[in-house]
């Protein structure tokens, strides 16, 4: 009961501001229904972001361009992309009922996203990805990468796939150890949305990090039972990667969304390269980023 009151004592916390990356894509816009159909559950605050670059600067000595007639221009595509987002925030506000509020900025987007989640304390972030082909995975590291790797936030990567207006089937891989944050926030979900949750672990060749491996599956349901009653499948999965095991398992049962954490066992075992499953997985992937001090007190057992 310890353990229960704990987790639901972080997950409350950790979902009242979810933060939407909105570029207009559909992929952006299946990800902003993600978020809102999230926040619908979560009573949290929405908000949508989307930003301009800042090309003020570049302007002012554009060949052919009056410098006078530069800000006028940047004035109407601000209005303009306000509408936009407001549109936005019509949409879903006829369809889930929960605050939201648009925000409409200039600058460096990696540089505006972070002092958002700083300015409004967010706690989750959405956004939406597109498949990659195997030359941008290997040069250009993706703006869901970078955003994972900086924010020290959970993200929810959507592709435009993503069709889904529930969660239902959860997957949740687990490596040599019980990841409870990942149970903590599966928990959570599972709870609101009245899903199932599917563990599942990498069945490997070797006996040591096949018994290394079962020991920390049995030991998640275990934890799981202990904080939950909902229906809970396990199972040893064959892959090249657990991220390549969890990919193939959520389309396989059809799952609405893939519980990974950032790092090894984000990375895909693909041909010639290595890719990272947001970029891949046409099931939502919702990366964990590492415990803080404060958060694994809250999680021992």
């Amino acid at each position: 009961m310890r353990v229960l009151l704990l987790s639901y004592e972080f997950m409350e916390g950790n979902f009242r501001r979810i933060l939407t990356l909105i570029d207009y894509t559909a992929a952006s816009l299946y990800a902003a229904r993600e978020a809102a159909l999230i926040a619908s559950k979560f009573d949290s605050d929405l908000s949508l972001l989307h930003v301009s670059p800042d090309e003020r600067s570049g302007s002012l000595i554009t060949p052919g361009v009056p410098f006078f007639d530069a800000p006028e221009k940047e004035e109407d595509e601000y209005y303009l992309n306000v509408d936009q987002l407001e549109k936005i925030k019509r949409e879903l506000n006829r369809c889930y009922s929960v605050p939201i509020t648009c925000f409409e900025e200039r600058g460096s987007f990696f540089d505006v996203v972070k002092q958002h989640v700083a300015d409004l304390s967010i706690d989750l972030i959405v956004l939406g990805t597109m498949k990659r082909n195997w030359v941008r995975d290997v040069f250009i590291e993706s703006k869901a990468r970078s955003i994972i790797k900086s924010v020290g936030r959970e993200v929810l990567c959507v592709q435009p796939a993503s069709k889904k207006e529930a969660l239902r089937n959860i997957v949740l891989p687990v490596g040599k150890s019980v990841p409870k944050k990942k149970i903590g926030i599966a928990y959570e979900l599972a709870k609101k949305f009245a899903a199932k949750i599917h563990l599942i672990a990498l069945n490997k060749q070797d006996n040591a990090s096949n018994d290394e491996n079962t020991k920390a599956l049995v030991g998640s349901y275990q934890y799981l039972k202990n904080v939950i009653n909902i229906p809970i499948e396990c199972n040893k999965v064959d892959g090249k990667s657990l991220a390549d095991a969890a990919m193939h398992y959520a389309e396989l049962v059809e799952a609405d969304l893939i519980l990974i954490d950032e790092g090894s066992e984000s990375d895909l075992k693909m041909p010639l390269w290595s890719g990272h499953i947001v970029n891949h997985s046409s099931v939502p992937v919702l990366s964990v980023h590492a415990m803080t001090g404060g958060e694994r007190k809250l999680y021992r057992a």
